[in-house]
């Protein structure tokens, strides 16, 4: 987009909807999905990653409303899932450093999922969803599933957690 482009688009957006608009770079690059769970001690589950190979624009590459809840739509039949992603042991390192900062930093309690750009060598968080879908189909279900866990099992280690920081059911106060 050409810089008069997005001069027009901002006045559309204040136009329409009477409030400033947010311009962000798009960081184009590969794309995780972060499973995290713990509250004193988080970990990471196995990394997801969205493979785009299918998609030659970069507009493309999004994951989106059609890509998560259409299915027959392009995007929701040509984005594969990398279960665990490719990374060496350094990228492995730094991806849970930082998703494990930003879990903690955003104040995100027995589990959440991350969205993760990497380019040029940097992981940069897009999201933090800490309530993030926990169905058996949702990419934290399949992250559990690659840690060696049942669905059920998933369910109920984040119930558990959650029920560490209940102040009457917690440890220490049965």
């Amino acid at each position: 987009m050409s810089p008069d482009e997005l001069r027009a688009r901002v006045a559309v957006i204040i136009e329409t909807f009477r409030q400033p608009a947010l311009v962000e770079d798009f960081i184009d690059g590969r794309e995780f999905h972060i499973s995290l769970w713990g509250n004193r001690s988080v970990e990471m589950l196995p990394p997801a990653e969205m493979d785009f190979g299918a998609f030659g624009d970069a507009r493309d590459r999004l994951c989106t409303y059609e890509s998560k809840f259409r299915p027959g739509s392009r995007h929701y039949e040509k984005i594969g899932l990398l279960l665990p992603a490719p990374l060496s042991e350094m990228e492995h390192e730094r991806l849970r450093r930082i998703c494990v900062l930003a879990y903690q930093a955003v104040g995100c309690r027995d589990y959440a999922r991350l969205d993760i750009r990497l380019r040029e060598g940097v992981f940069y968080v897009l999201d933090v969803n800490p309530n993030a879908n926990v169905s058996a189909e949702a990419s934290m279900a399949c992250a559990a599933e690659a840690a060696g866990y049942t669905y059920g099992e998933m369910i109920s280690h984040i119930i558990g957690l959650a029920v560490q920081r209940h102040p009457v059911f917690g440890p220490g106060n049965g």
